[in-house]
């Protein structure tokens, strides 16, 4: 059986990418190994570009219905909180955030995907993909074998698929000492229109909460293991709520809330595929790049790599030649990210006197001129970074002009 598509793996980014290309007239054919979608602690806060991401693939509608927008942005540093920042007024984009249960916005871009014309196949366990040409993946559905042939192959299942090593895409991985933990947390007070986040530096602890309306919230807590050990299952829940508000204080209003949902942790660690495109088969999403902490920047990568592929995809006959351009443009933003993201953690999580030193002389002069802080999380990888991005950021040339 031939398609034009076959897109491996349902999630927000496969789904997104596949709504998008049968609305363009391409004949998809989705493979979905869960028949049920479950908190797994994933990403919930769509950026600002994100946002804008999302509304070009012709998905805004539908997930602005099940998001809380949150206008504002929230930091604090030990405890004490920074002004808030209008994002829709001090964005290029002027978008806010949305925040949004992840298996209700999964199930929602699967049905859209299925809406547009897609094949959709749920409980599909993908055995091979064979690269080439005409790209084949053979799998399993309700007990029957199958093989499928297209034009093109997009692997969107998650972070560390097997399949990327079997076909030749060879895997770079940073390691950055902390662990991160979340939970779906409810009875939750905080404002719903502000996204929270707060570091510790002592311990290079941060926090995040970013609710969801209803009184629901994801919350989020990333810690270095030898000051907290890691936090995984019902029985740590108490111990994630303490260790939140020890690190949060006043500034995020945390209340009496509740975690309902699994709570898990995860190794940091910065996992990429430089030019994610070979010989017929794209890699989107989590299967191309991955950075924990992203800063919440996980799901906007998801979608900005569905909006690039489904662009150079529905712009050329020349697929092969679409997959490459596609690549070069992946490697281009991802870079920005993964780059802001290290400074991010260099400034405010690592420890040590070299790290104290540049705080102290960083935070001050970030307090006076904001704008030395690189806008890629909010403003997006279009944001410029040059030679001195990263002087002004650690006040480095003030360093340089005392001596």
């Amino acid at each position: 059986m031939a398609y034009d598509l076959i897109v491996v793996g349902g999630g927000v980014a496969g789904s997104s990418l596949a709504r998008k290309m049968a609305a363009g007239g391409a004949r998809v054919l989705l493979l979905e190994k869960e028949t049920v979608f479950r908190d797994r602690v994933r990403g919930e806060c769509l950026l600002p570009w994100g946002v804008a991401d999302a509304e070009a693939l012709g998905i805004g509608a539908p997930l602005r219905g099940i998001s809380q927008e949150a206008r504002w942005f929230a930091q604090c540093i030990d405890g004490t909180a920074a002004p808030q920042r209008d994002l829709i007024a001090t964005t290029p984009l002027q978008r806010p955030m949305w925040c949004f249960y992840h298996p209700q916005a999964q199930g929602l871009l699967l049905a859209a995907a299925e809406n547009a014309g897609v094949e959709v196949r749920r409980g599909a366990n993908v055995m091979r993909i064979e690269p080439g040409p005409a790209p084949k993946v053979t799998f399993e559905a309700a007990g029957k074998s199958e093989t499928a042939e297209a034009r093109l192959v997009a692997l969107c299942a998650g972070r560390n698929p097997g399949q990327r090593a079997e076909l030749g895409f060879q895997v770079r991985r940073g390691t950055i000492p902390t662990l991160i933990s979340g939970v779906w947390v409810s009875n939750v007070t905080a404002d719903p229109s502000i996204g929270y986040v707060g570091y510790w530096l002592k311990s290079g602890s941060v926090v995040a909460l970013f609710p969801q309306g209803a009184g629901r919230a994801r919350a989020y807590f990333g810690f270095h293991p030898f000051h907290c050990v890691r936090l995984q299952g019902d029985g740590d829940k108490a111990r994630f709520v303490e260790m939140f508000r020890r690190s949060a204080g006043d500034a995020i209003p945390f209340g009496d809330a509740r975690p309902d949902g699994p709570l898990a942790s995860f190794e940091c660690a910065d996992v990429w595929v430089e030019h994610p495109y070979q010989n017929g088969v794209a890699l989107v999403g989590d299967a191309a790049a991955s950075s924990d902490p992203s800063c919440g920047q996980g799901l906007s990568l998801a979608f900005r790599d569905a909006r690039v592929l489904s662009e150079e995809l529905l712009a050329r006959s020349d697929w092969d030649a679409a997959g490459h351009e596609y690549a070069q443009r992946h490697d281009k933003h991802y870079t920005a990210v993964r780059t802001v993201v290290g400074w991010f953690y260099d400034l405010f999580q690592k420890l040590g006197p070299v790290a104290d030193a540049r705080r102290k002389r960083a935070l001050p002069l970030i307090a006076e001129d904001p704008t030395r802080v690189p806008d890629v999380l909010f403003s997006g990888p279009e944001f410029p970074l040059n030679a001195t991005s990263r002087a002004r950021f650690f006040g480095e040339e003030h360093k340089a002009a005392s001596g």
